[in-house]
């Protein structure tokens, strides 16, 4: 029997031996403190390194609550063992008990994106411009090293501080993959979240295309949260509530910049949202010429968040309960 059907770990794949602590036991080397957050899987906690008193945040995950045979566990730990780049969420060192897996990952202090886009509204041209261009240094990064993120949306960013100079970081590699062609083809799983889904995904799904490229599918996804960057909103929030009609709009590229913030967004950053969620494939922007266009290379300066209103109808719009915890469908 497969080794990983007995534990989901799976030694952490061909890079978890990089970082697994051997050395003893996960409370010989940390002081465990307060709840951070909780999900399906398991619960991450504050914690104090004993021997230089750094602060830590590990993500515990219990065995028995991951399904025989996912091998989504290995995967998370491997890619997490393989990535050292300031724009996404690293990896300190992990320890692999009988029952669970503890993470011991850097600790960011700032929240989610989501938070503050749902607290507090869109964020102005210039420090969208400056978030976007973390976002896609990141997953320009995990490209480079054969990683598809799969699952590019607000609650999986991340900001290192609240701080109004704080970096933003790609997080949850819980749907990456590590692609068996670099490059990104032919791939087949059909995952992510319905939203920012690509429409060769869609096309795919519904037996209407084989395989599909998940890198490319990752720069629409980046299309789609600039978007919401800029606006407060997602660009097919007229059919967040019923997936049928989302996923044909999506297949229809049925968005449009006819809210009123649009106004005072400029034509380059119309343009390179145009260019990311472009729906034929051959002449949609890579990252790479997300990150050299016009608008992202321009400099950037740091400011407030925008208080729109939009804020709140970003939650509103396609935030029934579960909604954004869903990573299948």
């Amino acid at each position: 029997m497969d080794d990983i059907l007995l534990d989901p770990a799976g030694s952490g794949g061909e890079f978890g031996h990089v970082k697994l602590n051997k050395k003893g036991s996960f409370k010989d080397f940390y002081k465990v403190g307060s709840i951070l957050g909780e999900g399906a899987f398991g619960v991450v906690r504050l914690v104090t390194c004993k021997s230089d008193h750094s602060k830590w945040a590990v993500k515990v995950i219990e065995k028995s609550k991951v399904d025989p045979g996912d091998h989504s566990l290995q995967t998370e730990i491997d890619i997490l063992c393989r990535v050292k780049q300031p724009n996404c969420i690293c990896l300190r060192e992990w320890f692999d008990e009988p029952t669970r897996v503890l993470l011991v990952m850097e600790l960011v202090t700032g929240g989610t994106l989501l938070d503050h886009i749902v607290n507090s509204g869109h964020f102005n041209e210039e420090v969208g411009r400056t978030i976007f261009r973390d976002l896609a240094t990141g997953l320009e990064y995990l490209h480079a090293h054969g990683i598809a993120h799969r699952d590019l949306k607000p609650e999986n960013f991340m900001l290192s501080s609240k701080s109004p100079d704080a970096r933003v970081k790609l997080a949850d590699y819980g749907l990456s993959k590590i692609l068996i062609d670099p490059a990104g083809g032919n791939e087949k799983t059909v995952c992510g979240t319905p939203s920012y889904v690509a429409p060769e995904i869609l096309r795919c799904m519904t037996g209407k295309e084989e395989t599909y490229n998940a890198i490319n599918a990752d720069a629409w996804s980046l299309g789609v949260n600039l978007f919401i960057i800029l606006s407060g909103y997602p660009p097919f929030w007229r059919h967040e509530q019923n997936q049928k009609k989302l996923f044909d709009a999506i297949g229809r590229n049925d968005w449009s910049f006819d809210q009123t913030c649009w106004k005072d967004i400029s034509v380059d950053a119309k343009s390179l949202i145009k260019g990311l969620m472009e729906p034929d494939v051959e002449k949609r922007y890579t990252v790479k010429q997300a990150l050299q266009h016009k608008w992202c290379a321009e400099t950037a300066i740091y400011a407030q968040v925008q208080k729109s209103g939009t804020g709140r109808a970003i939650q509103n719009s396609f935030d029934p309960p579960g909604y954004w915890a869903q990573e299948h469908w």
